[in-house]
């Protein structure tokens, strides 16, 4: 379990070793579809759907702790905003990169 992420569940949850497993599990899960979904998106220039799982990913990277996770997502979000595809493509790297770590 990433450090950050274990610090921020625990004080959120109590330190409810199950429970943080169970959310951190749900937390790898999403990031693994919604990369998925990004690369979809990204080849069909589904732009408005693109910037959706862009703002999914940064929310539940928040909801984790995954500050890094999140502050790459609002980039992906801004390059959606202005249909960048060779920044978004940066942009899904590193955040298969980051997803690598989980």
């Amino acid at each position: 379990m990433k450090a950050c992420c274990k610090a921020y569940l625990d004080e959120q949850f109590g330190g409810d070793a199950d429970l943080v497993g169970e959310i951190y599990g749900e937390y790898v899960s999403s990031v693994a579809e919604k990369l998925g979904e990004a690369d979809q998106t990204l080849a069909a220039s589904e732009w408005d759907k693109f910037d959706k799982v862009a703002h999914t990913i940064k929310g539940n990277a928040l909801a984790a702790g995954d500050n890094e996770m999140a502050e790459t997502a609002i980039a992906l979000r801004g390059a959606a905003k202005l249909t960048d595809v060779a920044e978004s493509q940066r942009l899904i790297a590193r955040l298969k990169e980051l997803a690598g770590e989980l």
